[in-house]
């Protein structure tokens, strides 16, 4: 057999994460909408990197992200959701070919029946020239600026990498995230009031001591990186969301199950579900972890491997007014030829 188109794989992929009643119970309904809205966005020659987001407590739900790591010239999505993307990927393309560790994408919220315009998504990562451009060719050159003086008030170790847009919501923030240095993440984990004079040099003031001890904790968890987020408003102030995203550190789907019984997952999923943030459904979810390969034939004649790959990657905190919200669980899911 020859290699799996990216709509085939992704359904592959899909059906593993839902598979043995998983998806009644973490997707809900909206695992339909999932599919068919996710097939338009498979475009280009690679699998693009794909994320499986749903919540841990309350009704389910499946949202879905697609980020591309390259583009071709002309490329286009024929979806309704897909919005204004034509001169984004032609403007990729061309910048993609001289950096090779950024990404743009799209967020696909498939929560209610109609479907709102996919937020776009873009990591520049330390590459700062390119942020102005990418938000003047979407169409949003006022958000430049926005993350452009956040980055420049970030204190040392919290430099910002990446952004989303909710395009279609008027007066709708910017999301901005970055990596947390380890020196920092060290910091936090030890002392909870690290994070006070971070929060108050860039004028995030949402926040209170039981906000502060439990991301303390949860960086004292991680075992991988942990990223920040928050969100910036039209008129440049910081919103009053606080987001991290605790990385579990698992490099292969079969280390799954010993991180969540025993390791660094068991920890993260334990003090959230201990704080309400979590029920345990998450004990389900690692379930879906799978890596598979079939055998096929390349292009040249010679025998190669489709592999198949979906792991939990992290679990995304959120606190609102200080207050801890229900967290989420995100899936990496991925599809490529090896030979």
């Amino acid at each position: 057999m020859k290699a799996l188109s990216h709509s085939d794989a992704y359904q592959v992929l899909l059906l593993q994460a839902a598979d043995e009643g998983r998806g009644p119970a973490l997707f809900g309904e909206s695992v339909g909408r999932a599919r068919d809205a996710v097939l338009p966005f498979l475009v280009g020659e690679k699998f693009p990197s794909i994320y499986l987001e749903h919540p841990l407590v309350g009704d389910p739900f499946l949202d879905v992200t697609v980020l591309y790591g390259q583009a071709e010239r002309g490329t286009r999505i024929s979806s309704s959701v897909a919005g204004d993307h034509g001169e984004m990927f032609d403007w990729f393309s061309e910048v993609g070919k001289q950096h090779n560790d950024i990404n743009c994408g799209f967020e696909l919220d498939t929560k209610e029946d109609a479907l709102p315009t996919a937020a776009i998504h873009f990591q520049p990562r330390a590459h700062i020239e390119l942020v102005r451009p990418f938000c003047e060719i979407v169409g949003e050159p006022e958000r430049a600026d926005l993350y452009l003086d956040l980055a420049a008030r970030m204190p040392q170790g919290w430099p910002l990498s990446f952004f989303g847009m909710f395009r279609g919501r008027p007066g709708s923030p910017l999301r901005v995230c970055g990596y947390l240095a380890d020196a920092e993440k060290l910091a936090c984990a030890q002392d909870p009031g690290h994070l006070v004079p971070v929060f108050d040099s860039i004028g995030f003031h949402a926040y209170n001591d039981a906000m502060l001890e439990q991301v303390s904790a949860l960086m004292a968890a991680a075992a991988g990186t942990v990223d920040f987020q928050f969100d910036v408003y039209p008129d440049g102030t910081l919103g009053n969301v606080f987001a991290i995203d605790v990385q579990f550190g698992i490099e292969l789907p079969e280390a799954v199950h010993a991180s969540f019984e025993s390791g660094p997952g068991a920890d993260i999923m334990g003090l959230l579900e201990a704080w309400g943030a979590a029920d345990e459904r998450w004990k389900m979810a690692i379930e879906s972890a799978f890596a598979r390969s079939l055998p096929i034939e390349l292009d040249d004649g010679k025998a190669g491997k489709f592999a198949f790959t979906i792991m939990p990657h992290w679990a995304k905190a959120r606190w609102k007014d200080g207050v801890l919200h229900p967290a989420k669980l995100y899936h990496l899911a991925h599809a490529d030829v090896l030979s």
